[in-house]
């Protein structure tokens, strides 16, 4: 089975508007007094980012929940895309936000063939792009690294959703092209992941909006995936919005059905003040705290 390490807790309120998406004391203050975040252990104990990266060398997936367009997300993603670079093992950065259909125009834009306005326009960043995800873009630019656009294109995804067919009949009437920016197979778990979803979107919005997040999942966790079989020596990043691996679930349980031997870190974010509550333990061996 997958070994499991994970950070911290919020749910993604706009992923899910989209598809309508060192050892401390426990509870110790992980960070000094004014500080927007803290950061503890799945069990509440002070932790460090560094400490979590050099414990976490044998990961083969890392999976960073963030809340999106929170700075202080951003400048914890950035620092564990650093971290990671900094060590002998080659590295792909992941991302949620873009989207398929957007891996030309992507690796046109590593590769310097197109300039950045030209990029930002052909993938449709949005105004928080510059202070939230550029940095990790440059990164990889400088550093030569692979980036995976990750997402099922949100076009098709609505368009699943909308037909009411069944995932092998939807892919069969695609043509070959938009065929290839979808997962192959994709199966909606009827889990605690699913229980929150629910929750989340509310008993008429929930049965119909489920089978698309099941399929963001499963074409994030397929993409990682397919990474990792043609470059098992590198580790993959992902940064996601925190409720697809929350709990080490969403994207992390469809990652295990398609690479069950990988070691896994998972970090999550939760917002709603510093303090680490009963409910965060176990939200991953990593948990960010985000006072908003």
């Amino acid at each position: 089975m997958a070994r499991v390490v994970t950070l911290s807790r919020r749910s993604s309120v706009w992923g899910l508007a989209a598809l309508a998406g060192c050892a401390g004391r426990a509870g110790a203050r992980a960070q000094p007094p004014g500080s927007r975040s803290a950061i503890y252990d799945g069990e509440g104990r002070a932790a460090t980012i560094e400490a979590f990266v050099a414990a976490s060398s044998a990961a083969d997936a890392v999976f960073f929940g963030e809340l999106h367009d929170d700075p202080s997300c951003a400048a914890i993603a950035r620092e564990l895309l650093e971290r990671f670079v900094a060590q002998p093992r080659p590295v792909a950065l992941a991302l949620e936000f873009f989207e398929a259909d957007h891996q030309a125009d992507l690796d046109a834009y590593l590769r310097g063939d197109i300039d950045e306005p030209t990029f930002v326009t052909r993938t449709k960043r949005n105004q928080g792009y510059a202070a939230t995800h550029r940095p990790l873009i440059e990164l990889c630019k400088a550093k030569g690294l692979a980036v995976i656009a990750a997402n099922a294109p949100r076009r098709l995804v609505k368009a699943y959703r909308e037909s009411g067919s069944d995932y092998d009949a939807y892919l069969a009437g695609l043509s070959e092209a938009d065929r290839a920016f979808m997962p192959p197979w994709t199966r909606p778990p009827d889990d605690a992941h699913k229980r929150r979803f629910m929750a989340t979107m509310g008993g008429d919005r929930g049965p119909r909006f489920w089978p698309s997040m099941a399929l963001w999942n499963d074409a994030m966790a397929d993409s990682m995936a397919r990474h990792r079989t043609a470059h098992p020596e590198a580790r993959v990043l992902l940064v996601v919005g925190a409720f697809h691996v929350a709990g080490r679930l969403g994207t992390v349980t469809a990652y295990r059905e398609r690479r069950s031997e990988d070691h896994i870190a998972v970090v999550t974010s939760i917002d709603g003040g510093l303090a680490f509550a009963a409910g965060d333990r176990g939200e991953g061996d990593l948990v960010v705290k985000i006072a908003t």
